[in-house]
């Protein structure tokens, strides 16, 4: 990530932000998938179509809804309607199809956090709307209904967010933080919450080019290839080689620089995080209790990062994204492989079951995907 090739998607946002509207080579007639479960409710096993969206050129799941944009500047979500977090102001669900959000400028980003989104303009202002538990930075924790200009966040480039907790990367290259953090999520050096932007130090110099989030983690990837971690950290979860939680970043020793991280987890019970490595190797960190860092193990803590070996023959995975405890890699030829958690069916094979360790082959043609929890959305085309 941070290249010319510029994707958006749950949790993990890259720089390039102002070319999102031109789209990023999927054109039109591209379709929109989702499987797998929206807090147990409106399960597919199975790759379904989103009904009602066209040229997507990004998405972001979410835990009980997703928020897609489109080539146009439009913002659309889907799912359960629980804590406004579709944006219009009801609580009626939309699973089959998505519906446009209203009372948003033409955007070039979008982001999640728990039942929370946010869509970025060009001009770095950012809108949120939904649960909100203070990763609106608006001051406090109250529920937002419709779309609302957070306005203690200016010259945005880039958010991320989960399990309550939001990042925000300005223009000058300044780390904000809100939210939970009774794990250290926000990296302030504190276990305190802040409903208003907090200053994340303690960074080497290099640029920060991503960022992802889990349950109650972070992550930055910066430009010279270096990951860094901090928050929940019970099963291994901040790759640092501890057993121990962090509230400020520690370094994930990889083998080599990375070019894209992606974190996942949805409770206590998960977490781990997958880099893909500027060699085309995988690596993997944390909880492994279903398989999900592909190392053909269930090893429950992994502190260190383990090499994702159980990779078909002749495959070379472009992207990698991490739901709950559920993992997928994209290959070089637009195939989406799915190993770990499918007790809701996020594996999308068809078969629910508790866990698969050997990869298997679940959609073809994709551009974009996404996965928070066990939820997943991928576009085609």
């Amino acid at each position: 990530m941070g290249t010319a090739r510029w994707i958006v998607v749950s949790a993990v946002l890259t720089l390039g932000l102002v070319t999102a509207v031109a789209g990023i080579a999927n054109g039109q007639g591209n379709a929109t998938y989702r499987w797998g479960s929206l807090f147990g409710a409106a399960e597919k096993t199975e790759p379904t179509v989103v009904g009602s969206l066209n040229d997507v050129t990004a998405v972001a799941a979410g835990n009980s809804s997703s928020v897609a944009l489109d080539a146009q500047g439009h913002v659309w979500t889907w799912g359960l309607g629980a804590d406004y977090v579709l944006g219009r102001s009801s609580k009626a669900n939309h699973t089959a199809s998505a519906v446009e959000v209203p009372g948003i400028p033409p955007a070039v980003a979008i982001a999640e956090s728990y039942n929370t989104d946010v869509a970025i303009t060009a001009a770095g202002a950012v809108y949120g709307w939904g649960d909100s538990g203070g990763d609106l930075c608006t001051g406090n924790t109250n529920k937002v209904r419709r779309p609302e200009r957070l306005t203690a966040l200016n010259h945005v480039v880039m958010a991320a967010g989960a399990g309550g907790h939001m990042l925000y990367l300005l223009a000058d290259g300044t780390l904000e933080t809100c939210g939970n953090n009774v794990d250290g999520q926000l990296g302030d050096g504190t276990l305190n919450p802040s409903y208003v932007p907090v200053t994340l130090t303690g960074l080497p110099p290099s640029p920060i080019v991503a960022l992802s989030a889990g349950w109650r983690d972070s992550t930055v990837l910066l430009a010279d290839g270096q990951v860094w971690d901090w928050g929940f950290n019970q099963s291994g979860n901040l790759g640092d080689g501890v057993i121990a939680d962090s509230d400020v970043p520690v370094k994930v020793e990889l083998p080599s620089a990375a070019k894209e991280v992606y974190q996942g987890g949805s409770d206590h019970q998960n977490g781990q995080s997958l880099a893909l490595l500027t060699n085309g190797n995988v690596w993997a960190w944390g909880n492994n209790s279903y398989g999900q860092l592909g190392d053909g193990g269930t090893k429950l803590v992994n502190p260190t990062p383990v090499r994702v070996t159980n990779v078909p023959t002749g495959v070379t995975f472009s992207y990698v994204v991490s739901g709950g405890a559920t993992s997928y890699g994209l290959d070089t030829n637009g195939n989406v492989w799915a190993w770990g958690a499918s007790s809701t069916g996020q594996i999308g094979n068809g078969v629910v079951r508790g866990h698969v360790l050997t990869p298997v082959k679940v959609l073809s043609g994709v551009t974009l995907i996404s996965s928070t929890a066990d939820n997943t959305v991928a576009v085609t085309g």
